[in-house]
């Protein structure tokens, strides 16, 4: 809690609150210390983008406190997500000397075995420090058995690495004699059949009997690739046909009789419509918890005017969020969309500049996010495209300010007076000095576009959020979507065609937290996807309206759960 505070600059009631919401899912699952072995299984629903993470992470501290000492966090499906993910984990629950495991970071050869040497949070100490190893003063060391660089993959050394620690050899791990000396194991892995088949191959041949392992597998993202999709008409025999992901997952809570299973999701949908009646599958049929919308997130809702009945002509910057926030996309004239689209992104640069230089906290990133297909030479072109568009936008010099102080005096300043959050409000005279120090950040060798997909074949920086400050225009599809948090997204420009509602609400990178600049978002969106997300977000709230009836304990358990649930009856 210290370092939510002192690092992260969380307040004392989101901590309370992030404190009692982890509690909440804690004091679900069965003691790891007791002799008859158990599972559960469950469902934790957040929002897109907010903060689901922090959640698991606090779920996995308290879990290890309890005795949990096998954590295994599946995150999605690319590398990207998984790395983001095992990088939060190191810094804020991991901490250095987990990660050091006693190495000197100033030797020569460190660096090929410590990933963060030239991490600047490392550098700046910003990731969690214990003082002293956990196990010298009798709490688990955590041994991290995935790294920020490295998916898991068999183990050279079998056994030894996955084998627990046991003070009496007589009796079993769970034991407390044994549980509460023995140190923790963490596992990152990303949904891919071959690394998660490793894995279940290193757990078979470990010297320790499984049955006896206090597991907590936390699935994020438990919505894409968990759930198995294979038509039931294809089973034979009654033997269920498995995709590859929900096989591995199946086969893993087999192998350990006491693992609690977490999944974590922000579109549900598809885990509550699982088959009950699967002991095997992933059914959430002990718990189902809905995290309350955290402060100072923008979501869905701050995009939309679900329930204003003012009319069009009444409406202002003041009493509708979508007037705000969204700039309707019409068909044709895309080159001048688009053009308004840079020109915000350069405008909102300069505004965070100027509020930088009077008093406001730093903006590490900035940046503009254009969602395409999934189609790589879409991407490419759209990229190109934008590279054209800027070198003819002129923000070196003065033609461009006329352009940019209209857009500024007729949209950014009366959405941030109308909105008055307390930030800084300049001038235009005040934020032109900045709009070219600005361009040249997005842009320092003239190019303001990185493509985030599989093309390799495009030679520029590698997107990476944790390395250094990211001011650039993204290009991408489905890389750019599912639970990858854009740091510093300001400006969305979103021309993909709608999509069923699940999907759609894990494209909204534009929800999260947006400190400091919240009067300065933007989405450039068409009318046929504003009205799907207002109609996906009104199916959102009245589901997690049902799930409420979940939250209710009694004597330590849940008065109602999923498997009891007349609704899955």
């Amino acid at each position: 809690m210290e370092y939510l505070q002192t690092q992260k600059g969380w307040r004392a009631e989101p901590i309370t609150k992030l404190d009692m919401a982890t509690t909440h899912v804690v004091e679900r699952l069965i003691d790891p210390s007791r002799e008859q072995a158990g599972q559960t299984k469950g469902l934790v629903v957040g929002y897109v983008q907010s903060g689901k993470t922090a959640n698991f992470t606090g779920v996995i501290a308290k879990a290890i406190d309890a005795g949990y000492r096998l954590i295994i966090v599946m995150t999605g499906t690319t590398n990207i997500l998984r790395q983001q993910t095992q990088r939060r984990l190191d810094m804020e629950l991991v901490g250095r000397e987990n990660v050091l495991r006693g190495v000197d970071e100033n030797d020569p050869e460190a660096a090929q075995v410590i990933d963060y040497l030239d991490d600047e949070d490392w550098i700046n100490n910003r990731f969690v420090c214990h003082g002293i190893r956990p196990s010298d003063i009798g709490r688990p060391d955590i041994h991290r058995m995935t790294t920020r660089n490295f998916d898991y993959r068999r183990l050279q050394q079998g056994r030894s690495a996955l084998e627990f620690e046991r003070r009496d050899r007589t009796k079993p791990l769970w034991h407390p004699e044994n549980l509460f000396t023995s140190d923790a194991r963490l596992v990152v892995v990303k949904k891919n059949s071959s690394v998660l088949n490793n894995l279940v191959k290193d757990l078979k041949n470990t010297a320790d009997r499984l049955e006896h392992i206090p597991a907590l597998i936390i699935d994020d993202e438990s919505d894409q690739a968990s759930v198995n999709t294979t038509d039931p008409r294809k089973f034979v025999q009654e033997e269920r046909e498995r995709t590859a992901i929900n096989r591995h997952l199946s086969n893993l809570l087999a192998l350990l009789p006491r693992a609690q299973y977490v999944g974590y999701t922000a579109t549900p949908f598809a885990n509550v419509f699982i088959d009950p009646t699967d002991s095997q599958d992933i059914f959430p049929k002990d718990y189902l918890i809905s995290l309350e919308r955290p402060d100072g997130y923008m979501g869905a809702e701050d995009f939309h005017d679900l329930d204003l009945s003012l009319p069009e002509a009444e409406r202002t910057y003041a009493n509708s969020k979508e007037k705000a926030h969204l700039r309707l996309l019409e068909d044709g004239d895309e080159e001048r969309q688009l053009q308004s689209a840079l020109d915000s992104f350069v405008l909102s640069a300069a505004v965070k500049l100027y509020r930088e230089a009077h008093g406001a906290h730093r903006f590490k990133h900035h940046t503009m996010l254009v969602h395409e297909t999934a189609r790589t030479a879409v991407q490419r072109s759209r990229a190109e495209k934008i590279q054209e568009l800027w070198s003819t936008s002129a923000y070196f010099s003065s033609a461009a300010q006329g352009r940019l102080r209209a857009l500024f005096e007729d949209d950014f300043r009366p959405v941030s007076e109308a909105l008055n959050l307390g930030d800084p409000i300049p001038t235009f005279e005040d934020v032109a000095p900045y709009v070219g120090v600005a361009a040249r950040r997005i842009a320092p060798n003239g190019n303001p576009v990185l493509v985030v997909n599989s093309d390799k074949d495009i030679e520029q920086p590698e997107l990476d959020f944790d390395k250094r400050a990211v001011w650039s225009v993204l290009v991408g599809g489905n890389k750019l979507a599912r639970g990858f948090t854009v740091e510093g997204l300001t400006i969305t420009y979103y021309s993909r065609t709608v999509g069923h509602a699940e999907a759609l609400m894990q494209m909204g990178r534009w929800f999260g937290f947006r400190r400091g600049y919240r009067d300065l978002v933007r989405v450039f969106i068409t009318p046929k996807v504003r009205d799907a997300f207002e109609a996906a977000c009104r199916d959102e709230e009245h589901f997690r309206g049902e799930l409420r009836q979940y939250a209710t304990m009694v004597d330590g358990r849940p008065k109602i759960t999923p498997s009891t649930s007349r609704r899955w009856s």
